[in-house]
């Protein structure tokens, strides 16, 4: 399958806080963050899963604070990102804690939250990794796999990001829309090694393999429809929220909606 690449054009150094420390519990505040995350609108509904949320964002955001005590980091932020802001079933959340210096991994744990176990990724990054583009020769990730994170990340920290603990982003907009082709493509190629081929080990169900496709197309064309608005993408994201609604992640239909995603791209991309 082709999928017409777009490189990341990022001009290291930049600048990822602002000089603010975010107070999620005001409400005025909180809500202005979410207004500004690309999941705020989903077509032309109003989201309302960050407000729903918000008490279960900011718990498990200070026992993730509390679980990283004996890591000897200096933490700056801690934001959730991912498919928990979009996803009304979920059971999973991710977060991105960045701390000072040079610094690569990802740690899994569970945390209880009246009453119900949860699963929690934390994504931990150096500020100078985002701020300089830095990879960390010490980790355990391969510095292609960094760089590539590192890459997605940085751009777009104010948008697909919600800090929760720590400083603001500063809204680097410009360099965010700049990038907004080569985010899409880093979504689509990935999603197509990751869940769209078969896996050869077969650790992931096919219903897994579709969901995850679901999310990722759905993330790429909230992209797409920031720089390039139009009724197509606009028809795609509603046959995307049709099979999330009705729970229907059939492998073989979500593949083909990908199909049609990665074709409306790949014309869009040619005529850029």
């Amino acid at each position: 399958m082709e999928i017409r690449e777009v490189p990341f054009k990022i001009p290291f150094p930049i600048r990822i806080f602002d000089k603010s420390k975010v107070n999620f519990e005001n409400r005025i505040e909180r809500e202005e963050l979410f207004k500004r995350n690309i999941y705020f609108r989903l077509g032309l509904i109003q989201n309302p899963l960050p407000n729903e949320r918000w008490k279960l964002f900011l718990f498990l955001a200070n026992n993730v604070r509390d679980f990283l005590k004996d890591y000897n980091i200096d933490i700056l932020s801690i934001s959730i990102f991912g498919s928990a802001l979009h996803s009304s079933n979920n059971d999973d959340y991710d977060f991105l804690v960045i701390v000072k210096g040079n610094f690569f991994d990802n740690i899994k744990t569970k945390i209880d939250f009246d009453g119900k176990e949860y699963l929690v990724g934390i994504s931990l990054k150096g500020k100078d990794n985002f701020v300089s583009g830095l990879t960390n020769k010490i980790s355990r990730f391969e510095r292609s796999f960094q760089k590539k994170i590192i890459n997605r990340t940085s751009i777009s920290l104010p948008y697909r990001h919600i800090p929760l603990l720590g400083f603001d982003f500063k809204e680097n907009k410009i360099i965010f829309l700049d990038n907004c082709y080569a985010q899409v493509y880093d979504l689509l190629i990935n999603t197509y090694k990751t869940y769209y081929i078969r896996n050869k080990k077969g650790s992931l169900p096919p219903i897994t393999r579709a969901r995850k496709i679901l999310s990722r197309i759905f993330e790429a064309s909230r992209y797409v429809s920031i720089v390039s608005p139009s009724g197509t993408i606009e028809l795609i994201q509603k046959k995307i929220f049709s099979l999330k609604e009705s729970r229907n992640y059939r492998l073989k239909e979500t593949k083909h909606l990908f199909r049609e995603f990665v074709s409306y791209y790949n014309a869009l991309v040619k005529e850029d």
